[in-house]
């Protein structure tokens, strides 16, 4: 079953970068991607209070 949130940031992809990938081809480049997140942000920060306060500071910025 597709998750219609799902659907749509595919589609959003495709018009951004012109990748036509398929639903579960998406998924999977999602996933790849939090994947690479996760992986920079513990490495970037050695405590969960560097975490909180790049949280902090990317909120702020959005304010």
């Amino acid at each position: 079953m597709k998750d219609p949130e799902i659907e749509l940031k595919r589609r959003l992809h495709k018009v951004k970068t012109g990748q036509d990938l398929t639903y579960e081809e998406f998924c999977l480049f999602e996933i790849r991607n939090l994947v690479e997140a996760d992986k920079i942000s513990a490495k970037e920060f050695k405590s969960t209070i560097g975490i909180e306060r790049n949280i902090k500071n990317k909120i702020m910025r959005k304010l």
